[in-house]
């Protein structure tokens, strides 16, 4: 045999082996789905949503992102809802800045909101940290770097008196939007729970 049939066939093995090992993938992606289809973009959404205390903001951040949202598997829609909570907590940095350089307020609250600030920055740190640990498949360890990030929250809310004012309105938005990347971030941890 020549040298070119030679390659010619084992190129037509690599072709065939290449053709037997998606089927057997496919075969058992069905089997890891009980024989369904793995829903994505709305169905899914609504399906994550439903477990959710805030279903309809759930639903409207999970949807945010025009294209990514209808085709998103969990892992995109934890990643739509990490950066949306992200990009809250630097809203919530960006007032907080803006007090600090109040004049007109107390020397307390200035401290309680230059406090407020590093913990902002902490939590801000730890959602790139939770954004990482998914982008490497290590569900648990962005489960503990999302916590993190609700407790630094914790500790800016307690450093600032009261609880009517902006940040404190704020931080409660954080909360829920953290909560609903918890609820998709568990679902990714346990996918055939439902």
């Amino acid at each position: 045999m020549d040298q070119s049939a030679k390659l010619l066939v084992v190129l037509a093995l690599c072709v065939t082996v290449m053709a037997n090992q998606a089927a057997a993938l496919a075969v058992q992606k069905e089997n890891l789905n009980g024989g369904k289809e793995t829903p994505t973009g709305k169905t899914l959404i609504n399906k994550v949503c439903s477990d959710s205390p805030t279903k309809n903001l759930c639903v409207q951040v999970l949807s945010s992102e025009p294209l990514r949202s209808p085709v998103a598997d969990l892992k995109d829609l934890a990643l739509i809802s990490l950066r949306v909570a992200a990009t809250n907590a630097s809203g919530i940095l960006a007032d907080t800045k803006i007090l600090i350089d109040d004049d007109e307020l107390d020397p307390d609250i200035q401290q309680g909101l230059a406090d407020c600030k590093e913990n902002i920055l902490d939590a801000e740190s730890q959602l790139e940290d939770t954004i990482a640990a998914l982008m490497v498949n290590s569900e648990n360890d962005a489960q503990r770097w999302l916590k993190a990030a609700l407790a630094a929250i914790d500790t800016c809310d307690a450093s600032i008196p009261g609880d009517d004012d902006v940040l404190s309105v704020e931080s409660a938005v954080f909360r829920k939007l953290c909560n609903i990347a918890i609820l998709v971030i568990k679902e990714l941890n346990n996918p055939t729970k439902s």
